[in-house]
C-alpha cells in the first residue's frame, strides 16, 4: 500500500513546486503616479524576473487617469553579460504595446488617449536581465473656453438670484 502512494504523492509534490516556481514569474504591483510638474504625473518601473522563464508583470497606477488624459511608456532591457529580458508581447488597458529588439530589446506605447484605472502588462522571457523605463500620463486640463462657460453660467444664476429677490 505505502508504494502505491508515495508516486501519488512525489507527483502532486512536484505539480506543486512546478506550480509555484512558475507563479514566482508573474507579479502585480501598485504604483502610485506622482505628480512631477503640472498635469504631468509619471513613475518609474521595472524587474528582475527569475533566469531562464517566461514573465507577466502587472502595474497598476493610481490615480486613475480623468477623461482626456493621455499616457506612454517605454521599457528596455539591460544586457550585462549577454543576460537580457526580451519582451513577447505588452499591453496598456488592451492597447498593444510594440515590442522589438534593435538595437535593443525593448516594449513601448507612443502616447496615446487613456481614461479610468490603467493597468500595464507586461510579457517575455528573462535569462537573468532585469528592464526598467518611465511610465507617464499627462492629466487633461479644461480648456479656456470650459472656464469661459463655467463663469458664463455662474453670471447667469446670479442673475437669475438677484431678479427674484428683486421681484
Amino acid at each position: 500500500m505505502n508504494k502505491k502512494k508515495l508516486p501519488l504523492q512525489g507527483v502532486a509534490l512536484a505539480a506543486l513546486l512546478a506550480a509555484s516556481s512558475w507563479a514566482l514569474a508573474d507579479s502585480t504591483q501598485y504604483i502610485t503616479l506622482v505628480n512631477t510638474t503640472g498635469n504631468v504625473w509619471s513613475a518609474t518601473i521595472g524587474d528582475t524576473p527569475p533566469a531562464g522563464m517566461d514573465f507577466t508583470d502587472v502595474y497598476i497606477f493610481q490615480p486613475p487617469a480623468p477623461w482626456g488624459s493621455s499616457a506612454g511608456t517605454t521599457q528596455v532591457s539591460t544586457n550585462v553579460k549577454g543576460a537580457t529580458v526580451t519582451f513577447s508581447s505588452g499591453n496598456l488597458n488592451g492597447i498593444p504595446l510594440t515590442v522589438g529588439t534593435v538595437p535593443f530589446n525593448y516594449a513601448s506605447l507612443p502616447t496615446t488617449s487613456v481614461s479610468g484605472p490603467l493597468t500595464l502588462t507586461l510579457h517575455g522571457h528573462s535569462t537573468g536581465g532585469s528592464y526598467g523605463g518611465d511610465f507617464t500620463v499627462v492629466r487633461s486640463v479644461p480648456e479656456p473656453e470650459t472656464y469661459g462657460m463655467l463663469l458664463s453660467g455662474l453670471a447667469v444664476l446670479g442673475y437669475m438670484a438677484r431678479r427674484r429677490k428683486q421681484g
